[in-house]
């Protein structure tokens, strides 16, 4: 096995050794199902007789997730109240002892029968149905539960956030002396950031994955039929002979990483995808791109393949660097956006060994390729197939990461 190959696969086996030791321990409480910077806003409504106390008079809310550390975790709460000031706190969260701050957030995952313990009554709560419903524009699972205060409180089951109430107040003096009469409280999610809305039936996180192999598939396949039938391309481009065929080789091939760069980022976005969901399409296209390259160069259209190879590798680094650009060391909450979980952390240490290395390399090939060469030294064909196996598994390590943080592919989002 040659050393190129060696080197891979041993850059893959600590990436995956990283994935199997991180996900393990970033897994061990099933229970919690939220992360940091997690967030759902509500409209609040009441309606009814009684003395509504200052607390309580509020129309609006916000809750955002600030850490998350085993079965405990912090969450910050916004209000805006009926006379428009605001008013903030961060409450406490601890599925262990029971805090569940008044059944805002309980543990993900539980099925009609299961309990939670809420130890403010205390009781043990019984989740008593679920359904499918459109919440915020895609199709939850909702699970829901009540008690003599809360007529109805439903909860996003992969979340365990809830998403809406009905909480009635008949005859009744809370500790303060304030006295509710006949008070019925209806709060209803608004808008998240837990979940994507529906394009074509598939939440968005999917169909961002499902283009991105539809772009991946139709790039490498369109490519395939032009190299199949290049003998007829060459007698059409005899009909210009004065034109030379590096210029309209050259021409092509920047059209096509200059519209990939720019033209094709700003459809997905004016649809609504996020800018992970829309680089992750880009990857693909930049990984096919790469691969119909070497497709070039396996039928002898050597400049084509080597100016096609270090057009995509520049485009990448221009992106890369405009991401490293916009970072900056005072916004702690960018980095700290990777580093949240151990599985986070195992995804940027595995794209770390993975893609780095691929990009110097890419840099290395562009820094040896001559155009006017027919052939590949021993050296070029070396660095290019070491780039091409690390570029592979970076994407690969990638859609992995994507589908375990914005996915419930597999069931761990």
């Amino acid at each position: 096995m040659k050393k190129a190959t060696v080197l891979a696969f041993a850059s893959l086996t600590l990436c995956l050794t990283l994935f199997a030791l991180f996900t393990a321990n970033a897994y061990t409480d099933q229970s919690v199902g939220v992360k940091e910077g997690d967030w759902i806003e509500y409209d609040i409504t009441t309606t009814g007789t009684g003395n509504v106390p200052p607390s309580h008079d509020v129309r609006w809310a916000r809750m955002e997730v600030l850490s998350v550390d085993g079965s405990a975790f912090s969450i910050n709460v916004s209000v805006i109240y009926t006379n428009e000031t605001r008013g903030s706190a961060v409450w406490k969260f601890n599925f262990t002892e029971g805090n569940t701050g008044g059944w805002t957030v309980i543990p993900a995952n539980l099925s009609p029968g299961d309990t939670f313990f809420d130890y403010s009554q205390p009781q043990n709560v019984t989740i008593q149905r679920e359904e499918q419903k459109s919440v915020l524009g895609a199709t939850r699972t909702i699970t829901c539960g009540n008690d003599s205060i809360r007529q109805i409180k439903e909860w996003d089951k992969a979340t365990g956030f809830f998403i809406g109430s009905v909480e009635v107040a008949q005859n009744y003096t809370n500790p303060d002396g304030w006295y509710f009469d006949n008070l019925t409280t209806t709060i209803k999610a608004t808008a998240t950031n837990l979940w994507g809305r529906q394009i074509f039936g598939l939440e968005q996180s999917v169909f961002a994955l499902v283009i991105s192999g539809l772009v991946f598939v139709v790039v490498t396949s369109v490519s395939a039929l032009i190299i199949w039938q290049r003998e007829k391309i060459t007698k059409l481009s005899l009909r210009y002979p004065l034109l030379s065929k590096r210029i309209i080789s050259a021409a092509i091939i920047v059209g096509v990483v200059v519209f990939s760069a720019i033209v094709v980022p700003s459809i997905w976005m004016n649809m609504g995808l996020s800018t992970t969901e829309t680089n992750m399409i880009m990857q693909s296209v930049w990984l096919s791109l790469l691969l119909v390259s070497l497709g070039f160069r396996k039928i002898g259209k050597h400049f084509i393949y080597g100016l096609l190879m270090a057009t995509v590798i520049i485009a990448t680094l221009i992106s890369f660097a405009s991401v490293i650009a916009m970072w900056s060391p005072s916004d702690s909450s960018s980095m700290s956006t990777y580093v949240n979980s151990p599985l986070k952390i195992a995804e940027f240490i595995a794209h770390g060994v993975l893609s780095l290395p691929a990009l110097a390399l890419g840099v290395w090939f562009i820094a040896l390729w001559r155009p006017n060469a027919t052939t590949d030294s021993a050296k070029i064909n070396k660095i290019v197939k070491l780039m091409i196996i690390l570029w592979i598994l970076s994407y690969i390590a990638g859609i992995v990461g994507y589908v375990l943080d914005y996915t419930t592919l597999l069931g761990t989002y």
